[in-house]
């Protein structure tokens, strides 16, 4: 799949592909292999740049349902501009809301991968605490929850938060090819990534 609208930003496409081949890694060292037609939930997802990227990861599985969900409605509707289905038999919906409040939201199916990219465990833990119970919560059997942060620590945060609800570690990996970013020490993209199953 692919975007029909640019990155935003310079090195966004290389990011997402250096994640692509890290997400195949860590899917493979897993084990886990999605169903076909997949159903894939990307919480936080803001832009989501990410997109294509996991429906190239999961392959050959074929997505049949997507949904990416964010706060912030001007990114949410740059996702909807960005992905449109490339067959009819793949529905790619975007919506404006709390990630974090899955729980409320009517008529989700189970899913095969949740995805959280850069979580944000140390902002606010109660948020990020419920975030990660409903991402579990949501997968199907045999469905897995990907996570990737920025630093060191807060993915310990994360990891620690998913292991007391009862998620069981498949794969982390540290990403020692993931861009750095100048904004705060010891932050970079994607700087790792964990596959992780209820």
């Amino acid at each position: 799949m692919q975007p029909r609208i640019p990155f935003r930003f310079p090195g966004i496409a290389a990011d997402v592909e250096r994640l692509r081949v890290k997400l195949r890694e860590a899917l493979s060292l897993s084990g886990s292999v999605a169903s076909s037609p997949a159903a894939v939930l990307n919480l936080a997802c803001g832009r989501a740049d990410e997109t294509g990227t996991l429906f190239a990861a999961l392959a050959p599985a074929r997505i049949g349902y997507y949904l990416g969900i964010d706060l912030l409605p001007g990114d949410i509707a740059e996702a909807a501009k960005r992905w449109q289905p490339e067959t009819p038999d793949t529905r790619i919906e975007f919506r404006a809301g709390d990630a974090s409040r899955t729980d409320r939201m009517r008529e989700l199916p189970p899913f095969d991968l949740v995805f959280i990219r850069h979580q944000n465990y140390w902002h606010d833990a109660p948020v990020w605490d419920r975030l990660l119970q409903n991402a579990l919560a949501a997968l199907k059997p045999g469905g897995v929850l990907a996570i990737t942060s920025y630093f060191d620590r807060e993915h310990e945060l994360a990891l620690t938060s998913l292991k007391l609800r009862g998620a069981e570690l498949l794969a982390n990996l540290r990403h020692t090819e993931s861009r750095t970013l100048d904004d705060a020490p010891n932050k970079s993209v994607d700087r790792h990534l964990a596959i992780l199953r209820r």
